[in-house]
């Protein structure tokens, strides 16, 4: 019975009657809601980029819902191993054959996103197919996160699943041999795992908020990114489905996040061992553990060829700048135009909204973004798919590489690459008299070089952890209310372990558009700690608009592939990657930086002790000295952009 409603589930759900067949509340940080729905100015102008289709001839180019739709339930695909994938199968009721668009996903083939997306495309003439992961829903073997549950002994990942399923899927009788996948997230990752390994019939990718090393994803900045491990180890730990009653009803998320040992933590609360848990406490490093990825960034800012040099598909990239792998998502779109095949280094494309991951809306956590922010991606990517799927000439390759939403004017504009030549690499100094805690201190920021100032200090205490607030994902509420995209860091400010700095009001418009990195120079009197930091808008109101954030665990300061530990009192240079923006701060707004060591449960607290990661279970405090002088002139760096 059950999989007869699932049947029926899809069957409505995709094509209504006409279809065949054939075959953190409790976080303790609820004191932290801020001022909701704040409504930015707003341009007059829109921007007239391509990709929203206003006024624009290519939308009259799409291939048009003109078919009826036949589906296939419950089809086994065969793995090279004898595994057998579950699929579902939309195709055009006709004789023919059609091009493929492929989402291989861990999060079932009748969630919402799947089958909206087989609604779309079925009828426009594709065959559209939802694969479920390994030992996922409907699907054979045991489940884990990328890599095969042998890993170790076979090198078994999730590449080779993608790379046989198209192969099977490109020799069906009604297929027309060209293959296409989309989609977000894990659907992203899949992709790129796939397509460096070269699958016959793949002629491009659409990877959405996607992953590019996974040790970034795991681990930014060296420090466990704990809320959305939690989600992987809920949703993704050894289990066939999701688990969304036990993360919203049983989970006592408050007691989760602070159990020590880390390590412990899947056994405490779902009493059993689950293996994609204790590798990640196994692999802190960036060791051979995370080489089936795409990229391999082995320090702050650092890109190399990776196994980009493989992927001989163009690719549509989008993300948004909420989008915790927006990074990521931009770095693949540079590293193909950099490494990528020779043939194809003109041929990818960036979008970036102001969104978070993969929902694209034009209110974002606290604030509203304006029309002009909404983005249905259905018509770009039909355009992008009849382009190389049918052969349609429909201009895309005609269009300017990257589309980009500037917030603050709240506008699309269109650039022909990125990072953008004319951005200037700018630095704003950190100034005080030694007393930059909180927005109440004397902390200020500017263009003009350090003299001899003090250094500002701050007691870092693991078990009074900095809260997490803004720039998070929807979905890691449980982290407490209200904390995901743009929110107003105000209430932070006020904790004395959090410095700020900030400039007078600004007497024009300043853009910043790139990546964001943060210079700082510090001791501390541990041997091992974090040190973070977040760029706000702070508007004429003091609204202060986090835009990102970002975090350096002291002993991965060289290199995320091996550990060095600080002598306590040596002064270190660090350098934390904030990801990137594009953001006009206004004419009587201020910029502004904090400087902390935490920001919990997003990332993990470190305890200070130097210990091996996730076995300790006591914290001790360390007291941190962040100087600012001519021999350690802290500061951020921003690209700054001048348009006139």
């Amino acid at each position: 019975m059950a999989n007869v409603l699932t049947r029926r589930k899809f069957i409505k759900a995709s094509f209504g009657a006409s279809a065949t067949a054939s075959g953190l509340a409790a976080t303790g940080f609820s004191g932290l809601h801020m001022k909701q729905d704040y409504v930015q100015d707003q341009d007059s102008q829109a921007g007239n980029v391509w990709l929203r289709g206003e006024q624009e001839g290519w939308m009259k180019t799409l291939s048009p819902p003109q078919y009826d739709v036949k589906f296939e339930f419950d089809v086994k695909i065969p793995m090279r191993d004898g595994v057998k994938l579950n699929a579902n199968i939309s195709r055009p009721k006709a004789n023919g054959r059609f091009p493929i668009v492929v989402n291989f996903t861990p999060y079932g083939t009748i969630s919402d996103w799947i089958l909206s997306d087989a609604k779309y495309f079925a009828p426009r003439g594709y065959v559209h197919v939802g694969v479920d992961c390994r030992g996922r829903y409907g699907s054979e073997g045991k489940a884990y996160l990328y890599w095969h549950t042998d890993w170790a002994k076979t090198g078994g990942f999730e590449g080779q699943d993608v790379y046989d399923a198209l192969s099977w899927l490109g020799q069906q009788p009604w297929s027309s041999g060209k293959i296409g996948m989309e989609g977000p997230s894990y659907l992203a990752m899949v992709q790129w795992l796939g397509a460096y390994l070269d699958p016959p019939y793949l002629k491009t990718i659409v990877p959405e908020s996607s992953v590019g090393d996974h040790y970034h994803n795991v681990f930014p900045g060296g420090a466990f990114q704990l809320g959305n491990s939690c989600l992987f180890l809920t949703m993704l730990g050894g289990n066939r489905t999701n688990d969304d009653a036990l993360r919203s009803d049983f989970l006592k998320w408050e007691q989760v996040y602070k159990h020590l040992p880390l390590r412990t933590t899947d056994t405490t609360f779902l009493n059993k061992k689950i293996q994609v848990w204790q590798d990640f406490m196994d692999h802190p490093d960036h060791d051979d553990y995370w080489r089936f990825s795409v990229a391999d960034w082995p320090s702050v800012g650092e890109l190399t060829p990776g196994k980009y040099p493989r992927v001989k598909v163009p690719t549509l990239n989008i993300t948004g700048w909420y989008d915790q792998v927006q990074q990521d998502t931009i770095n693949n779109y540079m590293e193909m135009v950099r490494y990528g095949p020779p043939d194809l280094r003109d041929k990818h494309f960036l979008i970036v909204g102001p969104w978070r991951h993969f929902m694209y809306n034009q209110k974002v956590g606290g604030i509203d973004f304006g029309p002009q922010a909404a983005f249905n991606r259905y018509p770009v990517k039909l355009r992008w798919f009849d382009y190389w799927l049918k052969g349609i000439n429909n201009g895309f390759l005609e269009e300017p590489r990257v589309q980009i939403f500037v917030m603050g004017q709240n506008r699309w504009r269109s650039e022909d690459a990125w990072p953008l030549t004319r951005a200037v690499e700018t630095k704003y100094y950190f100034h005080s008299a030694g007393r930059a805690n909180s927005r109440f201190g004397d902390g200020k920021l500017g263009v003009e070089g350090p003299g001899e100032e003090p250094r500002d200090t701050f007691v870092y205490d693991p078990s009074d952890p900095v809260p997490t607030y803004g720039n998070v994902e929807p979905w890691q509420d449980y982290l407490a209310p209200d904390v995901d995209g743009p929110r107003d860091r105000r209430a932070i400010q006020a904790r004395h372990d959090v410095l700020v700095y900030t400039t007078p009001e600004l007497d024009r418009d300043v853009e910043v558009t790139g990546r964001i990195f943060v210079k700082l120079y510090a001791s501390t009197t541990a041997r091992d700690t974090d040190f973070t930091a977040i760029l706000n808008d702070v508007h004429p109101d003091g609204y202060a608009q986090i835009l990102q954030d970002g975090i350096i665990r002291a002993r991965y300061r060289n290199s995320f592939v091996k550990q060095e530990l600080v002598n306590p009192g040596q002064v270190y240079e660090y350098t934390i990657g904030l990801m990137s923006t594009s953001n006009v701060f206004k004419k009587g707004h201020r910029i502004q930086v904090e400087i902390s060591s935490s920001n919990f449960p997003n990332y993990d607290r470190n305890p200070n002790t130097g210990n091996k990661f996730g076995d300790d279970t006591r914290m001790i405090k360390a007291k941190q000295y962040i100087y600012h002088n001519g021999t350690y002139p802290s500061h951020i760096v921003l690209q700054v952009v001048r348009n006139d």
